[in-house]
């Protein structure tokens, strides 16, 4: 029986990728250009994506006990898509109201759509972790990213069409694509109530909170040493990333369609290539994922700055996808390996929280340098792009001198992973058990 339950929720689970992209591809893609519809400033719409982020990063902190208060992880993560699906239905009301109060309006959706989502992640990360058993963690989730992928590009692909065909008709194109958007979440809703949680209550809470400095020891490779280094990594990320749609809209002059392949395609890619990378992943280990992938981030918005090419960010963008598979998938699986299944909804909280703070730190001061920085090439925003880079590569140094692999693995360099990624070479995973402790 509990065999059955188990593939019943993995069959949920990936309906409900597939639902959540799509919706992600409607709201998350247009959100920046229905801010700037209603008047959003350069400033404003760096706000619109730091906002969200502080005061989720906040809220993340009481996500362990929102878990604990309701007995059940799959409740929770309920709560969390009930509120992101109403959220949803609100915001594409806001095109209703005149353009100040809609804007402000607007804003004040998102930052509940942000903190619900990501109040759903920690919770729902800890029933997966139930699920897959972690010799194959890496694929199964690679697996499930294809698949998120391509609905998260489709979704975008037709909301630029639906916005293009609605163009001439005000503000009811958004109107149309943010409600589509909370269709699909509540849709995600009802496929989550399939998912089994087990009765062992093995995975819950156990009334400890995380305390994210015990134990530090950097030479063992101990979880904060790596998350430190995220953190410097996203901060310098996002002194550019909330700029990139206004750099596209304002400055290159981009269509929607043409806006919705820049906003998209990296994402794709990501997706797309996320079953390798988790194959990797589980042979080479997450920290050398991690470490290739920390190399190369830097060198994106490097690229970005060398030409305003349609054709050629495009490439770039999907290069970033490839390099952001990396990332993702190496820290998806570090956490699985490193952190205990008791612990891992107050980890992966805590790590959101990281996340949410270096976002707003980044997009604050971002938008600040953007509009003070001399223009190079004809843009201030080429100087914040090659700023991003330099801080970006400062991000590597202490992953590499910190962080090492908790299990064991093959050996291989740059050479094999490449090959490897090319789809010359399968190597067969080492398997092996994960210590329960927090290393």
């Amino acid at each position: 029986m509990q065999r059955q339950n188990v593939k019943r929720s993995v069959r949920a689970s990936i309906n409900d990728g597939i639902a959540w992209a799509a919706m992600s591809g409607f709201a998350d893609t247009y959100s920046v250009p229905l801010a700037m519809a209603f008047g959003a400033s350069t400033m404003t719409v760096g706000l619109l994506r730091s906002v969200p982020s502080l005061v989720s990063s906040a809220f993340q902190m009481f996500v362990e006990r929102l878990v604990s208060a309701v007995g059940s992880c799959k409740k929770a993560v309920m709560i969390a898509v009930g509120v992101q699906a109403l959220s949803l239905y609100a915001a594409a009301c806001a095109v209703f109201l005149p353009k100040g109060p809609a804007l402000v309006f607007f804003i004040c959706m998102i930052v509940l759509y942000t903190v619900a989502g990501n109040a759903a992640s920690p919770p729902w990360s800890v029933l997966m972790g139930e699920y897959i058993p972690a010799s194959k963690r890496g694929s199964f989730f690679g697996f499930r990213y294809q698949l998120v992928g391509i609905s998260f590009f489709s979704a975008g692909f037709l909301a630029s069409k639906i916005l293009g065909l609605l163009d001439n008709r005000g503000l009811w194109g958004f109107f149309t694509v943010f409600a589509a958007a909370g269709v699909l979440r509540t849709i995600s809703f009802f496929l989550i109530t399939r998912m089994y949680e087990p009765r062992t209550r093995f995975h819950m809470p156990r009334g400890s909170r995380v305390n994210f400095l015990d134990g530090l020891d950097f030479r063992k490779g101990r979880v904060p040493a790596l998350f430190f280094s995220v953190l410097l990594l996203l901060l310098s990320t996002y002194l550019a990333a909330p700029y990139f749609s206004v750099y596209a809209l304002k400055e290159l002059n981009c269509g929607y369609s043409q806006f919705m392949v820049l906003m998209s395609i990296g994402p794709l890619m990501t997706y797309l290539l996320m079953k390798r990378w988790g194959q990797a992943a589980d042979s080479y280990g997450s920290v050398k994922i991690l470490k290739a992938a920390f190399l190369l981030i830097p060198t994106v918005p490097f690229f970005w700055s060398l030409s305003r090419n349609f054709y050629y960010l495009a490439a770039v963008e999907m290069y970033s996808g490839v390099i952001w598979g990396a990332y993702l998938i190496g820290m998806n699986n570090f956490i699985y390996e490193t952190i205990p299944a008791h612990s891992r909804a107050g980890y992966n909280a805590f790590f959101s929280f990281t996340n949410g703070i270096a976002q707003f730190g980044g997009a604050v001061l971002g938008g600040w340098l953007y509009g003070r920085l001399p223009a190079l090439y004809g843009s201030s925003f080429v100087f914040l792009l090659l700023i991003s880079a330099f801080l970006r590569a400062l991000a590597a140094v202490p992953l590499f001198l910190m962080v090492r692999e908790v299990r064991s693995v093959r050996a291989a360099g740059p050479v094999q992973l490449l090959l490897f990624m090319s789809g010359f070479n399968t190597p067969v995973s080492l398997g092996g058990s994960v210590p329960e402790k927090v290393i």
